[in-house]
């Protein structure tokens, strides 16, 4: 496997290679080898003062051009793997079948008596079905409200206060 070089379209001064490195050609002194930086959950660098994802970069120049609504998957799930046989274009809706799973929501429980009334798949959901803010939500799981409307939890939080949490040296 040899390495193959292609100009980005944005600037031809920069070039990306099947590898996933990037340079700036150099008039005076050849290349300058240009090093990605993570910005959120992105490796990205910077041509003529705008971030460009790295990803996109290496699959617009080898795999095929890109579109605005193209999303650029990571087959490895390594976000700094950027070998173009390691990236793969979807759409928005394949992606979101692919990591959808992957998202940060916490189930909400609405309690009372000690018992699960009601329960959401997440506090946005919660929000919408009571009429109130997501934030309001978040503030009354998190214990943050003094005089609650709600007897508002996150799941995990109420298993944890009606079962005893397992401990081996408790089992000794």
């Amino acid at each position: 496997m040899f390495e193959q070089w292609k100009e980005i379209k944005l600037d031809p001064r920069y070039e990306v290679s099947n590898l996933g490195r990037f340079r700036k050609k150099n008039p005076k002194n050849g290349y300058r080898y240009l090093k990605p930086y993570r910005n959120g959950n992105k490796f990205v660098i910077k041509i003529n003062n705008k971030e460009c994802t790295c990803s996109r970069l290496v699959a617009n120049a080898f795999i095929k051009p890109l579109e605005d609504k193209d999303c650029v998957y990571h087959k490895n799930k390594l976000e700094f793997d950027n070998y173009y046989k390691n990236l793969k274009i979807m759409t928005r809706s394949e992606l979101n079948s692919k990591v959808g799973h992957l998202s940060k929501s916490k189930n909400v429980v609405l309690v009372e008596n000690g018992e699960i009334k009601k329960w959401y798949r997440s506090a946005r959901a919660a929000a919408q079905k009571l009429h109130i803010n997501r934030q309001s939500v978040c503030d009354y799981c998190n214990g943050k409200v003094k005089k609650k409307m709600f007897n508002l939890m996150w799941e995990d939080d109420y298993f944890d206060t009606v079962f005893e949490k397992f401990s081996w040296e408790k089992r000794r």
